[in-house]
């Protein structure tokens, strides 16, 4: 080193050494100011690292036991002694090249970096030359260059890796604690070159004669003080951009959800569609059968047994729906007036195998008031059914199960038994998946009973003990209207289709009614079409939107049955052709009525408002359907004036006056039935009439007959009045005339 540079160098050591005097810091407070602070750091990084993440939680272990090594090789050189020097010096200075690389590990690790078994090798190999020069040939320069080059390795190794594994993203901290390591290890290479200098005539690192022996255990305290700060800063801005990676990924994750619910409500849509079609076309097929036909008991019993399951199949489709319409908040009640005794009698009767099994008797107390309520028949049935179905099972064998039904302004149904609920079930009575020693239970019932009887106004409470066994108590509010009507369309039908009055129809080639049929499932074309059969009207069929639109165009409907989703064109984009088309040709509009599967009170508004008159639910019954075609224009009464003579062989014009007097009496009869809404007297005494009309030549009268017997079942009685009217008519005004013999025997 030039002369003139030494002589300055030593100068500015010497004033410094001056300004350390003047504070009164020795190399031994700077040691114990240096530890505590150390241990200080150390302690404050032990309390933050279990609370990072899994992966930074390593790195910061390291930091930390790096931290108290360092501390302890501090304590250690700080406490050396004449006699102590060749034990503390070499541990002392083992215990900070640790800590440093345990440092160096700690970087590493934090850039998710492998560990390597050649990592300590330059703390061991220095440790063991340091205490080579301590305990065999004791010579302080050569300690403090030996330890200065391992201090270098380390802090240089440290950098090293901070720099190769940066992000393109600028990390200040980072760029701090990088800094901090190569300023550290440009002041050992500073010391380690000036001892080997300048100071081979020191004997002790704790003398106070020269600086850098007070800036030593300063500068040791560097790393563990500011470094540690700069490490927390790096993990928390580790920790950040973790958390934007995770927000990134949950938007994501959220993406998917909605997707995913939206794919469940499409899923939904089409079991709708796809799974309560086939099944309203089976409820619908019992009723066809039974038309026009004299069934044996077993017979109707399989009907029965038939249409039973395919209507509760349609009501558990319904209900899942419902009840998750009712979870989410968009389930749309309608109130209706429900007959609640007749529906507790029904329920009743469904469970009564199930309750004969186990020798429980069910029994009804209730007064003549009738109970009926503001409420919705398939939710109330539910509700009760699960309610008694609990109370059966729960009750012991031959016990009774005692139903109580008190009406009022709040209709209240008490469904008691004989058993306790048990003691860890009873706050949790009505929660979801609440269940207690049923085989198979899932909780569901009480708690979708308890959320049905809340969408309906009313509540579901339980009280029980153990001495005087259960009661759940059903409260519903009760219905000012005393008979639940059905809505019907006459006014709007009378209005599109005309009244009825007119005479514009005739039997045979003149048309009546014209109905179209709109689905792209046959099975339900088939089935509707059927129902329709047994009024005066023409029937045409199509199998999507465009092909309605085709028949639209060739001949006006009246009434038009609209299914919504099909192929081609969709019921909603064709009812918006239709309306068009007619408006363009100035025809009165038909009546459209949205045929379809889904009962949701938005999809049936948006239906509405897109051009259909009424929506119309699968299945249909004829009971459903004779409102709808009441206002239809009907068959004319038979011609009052010139009706052909009905002709009859000689022999029978004796009986002919006592046969119309017979006939003319069932005919009273005929309407009397239609008159008590006796469909099955209507069809025994049609049935009578069609063959013996037939038989003496009263063709009209026998084919009204016969369109009467195969519609019993769902006719409108009304219009069955109407027609046994105009028979009366009939026979009494028509000529009844000898057959021509020689017509007769002609070939």
């Amino acid at each position: 080193m030039p002369e003139g540079v030494g002589h300055r160098l030593a100068l500015a050591l010497s004033r410094l050494t001056y300004a350390v005097r003047i504070v009164s810091m020795d190399p031994l407070s700077v040691f114990i100011v240096a530890t505590v602070l150390t241990l200080l750091n150390g302690g404050i990084l032990g309390l933050m690292h279990k609370g990072f993440s899994t992966e930074i939680r390593p790195a910061a272990a390291d930091w930390r036991i790096g931290t108290l090594l360092v501390a302890g090789g501090v304590v250690l050189l700080a406490s050396q002694h004449p006699t102590t020097v060749w034990l503390l010096l070499p541990l002392g200075n083992a215990l900070l090249l640790m800590g440093l690389t345990l440092y160096w590990r700690s970087v590493r690790r934090f850039d998710r970096v492998a560990d390597t078994p050649w990592l300590f090798a330059p703390a061991v190999l220095t440790s063991l030359a340091l205490t080579w020069f301590v305990v065999v040939h004791p010579v302080l320069w050569v300690r403090v260059v030996l330890a200065c080059v391992g201090w270098s390795i380390a802090l240089l190794a440290s950098a090293r890796s901070l720099f190769k594994h940066r992000s393109a993203r600028r990390e200040i901290s980072r760029e701090v604690l990088m800094g901090i390591m190569l300023a550290l290890t440009g002041f050992m290479i500073f010391r380690a070159v000036f001892f080997a200098l300048q100071m081979r005539d020191v004997n002790s690192i704790l003398a106070t004669d020269h600086v850098l022996n007070v800036l030593t255990p300063l500068s040791v305290a560097i790393l563990p003080v500011i470094g540690t700060t700069t490490f927390l800063v790096m993990c928390s801005e580790r920790l950040r951009a973790e958390l934007a990676v995770r927000a990134v990924e949950l938007d994501a994750t959220n993406a998917a959800l909605l997707a995913a619910i939206r794919s469940r409500e499409d899923a939904e849509r089409i079991a709708r569609h796809d799974l309560k079609t086939p099944l309203a076309s089976i409820a619908a097929t019992p009723e066809l059968l039974r038309a026009g036909r004299a069934l044996e008991p077993d017979q109707e019993q399989l009907l029965n047994l038939i249409e039973g399951a395919a209507r509760r199949a349609l009501s558990m489709v319904n209900l899942s729906l419902d009840l998750y319409r009712m979870e989410n908040g968009s389930f749309h009640f309608e109130p209706e007036a429900v007959d609640l005794t007749a529906l507790v009698r029904v329920v009743m009767e469904d469970l009564g195998q199930h309750a004969q099994s186990k020798g429980v008797t069910m029994r009804l107390a209730c007064g003549d008031e009738p109970a009926v309520v503001a409420a919705n028949a398939v939710l109330c049935y539910s509700c009760i059914a699960n309610v008694l179905k609990n109370a059966v099972e729960a009750a012991s064998d031959g016990s009774c199960v005692e139903l109580d039904l008190q009406p009022g302004e709040r209709v209240l149904l008490r469904i008691h038994n004989d058993t306790a609920v048990p003691l860890a079930l009873r706050d949790h009575f009505f929660e979801k998946y609440a269940t207690h020693g049923k085989s198979g239970g899932s909780g569901l019932g009480t708690y979708s009973s308890h959320l049905m009887a809340k969408m309906q106004g009313g509540a579901l409470t339980m009280q029980t003990s153990d001495s005087s066994g259960t009661t759940v108590t059903l409260e519903l509010p009760c219905s000012r209207a005393q008979n639940a009507t059905e809505p019907g369309l006459d006014r709007t039908i009378s209005q599109r289709a005309g009244s009825g009055d007119g005479e514009s129809s005739k039997m045979g080639d003149q048309v009546f009614a014209h109905v179209l049929v709109v689905d792209d499932d046959s099975y339900n074309c088939k089935v509707l079409c059927s129902q329709l059969a047994l009024y005066p009207v023409r029937v045409e069929t199509a199998f999507n939107g465009r092909s309605a639109i085709e028949r639209a165009l060739a001949h006006r409907p009246d009434l038009v049955f609209m299914d919504i989703e099909m192929p081609v064109m969709g019921g909603v984009q064709a009812v918006q052709h239709i309306r068009q088309l007619q408006k363009a040709r100035r025809q009165e509009p038909s009546v459209i009525i949205a045929f379809t599967s889904d009962d949701e009170a938005q999809s049936q508004a948006r239906y509405l408002a897109s051009g259909f008159d009424t929506c119309l639910g699968k299945p249909t019954s004829q009971a459903t359907l004779a409102p709808l075609l009441r206002g239809l224009p009907r068959p004319p009464s038979p011609p009052r004036q010139a009706q052909p003579p009905v002709k009859v062989q000689a022999h029978l014009l004796a009986d002919m006056p006592e046969f119309l007097a017979s006939r003319l009496q069932l005919m009273d009869e005929l309407e009397q039935a239609c008159v008590e809404h006796d469909r099955a007297r209507l069809r025994s005494v049609a049935h009578r009439l069609t063959g013996s009309l037939a038989m003496f030549g009263f063709l009209w009268a026998a084919d009204v007959c016969q369109q009467l017997e195969h519609g019993a079942t769902g006719i409108d009685l009304a219009m069955a009045q109407r027609l046994a009217r105009d028979l009366i008519e009939h026979l009494c005004s028509v000529p009844v005339v000898q057959e021509d013999a020689n017509a007769m025997s002609a070939p």
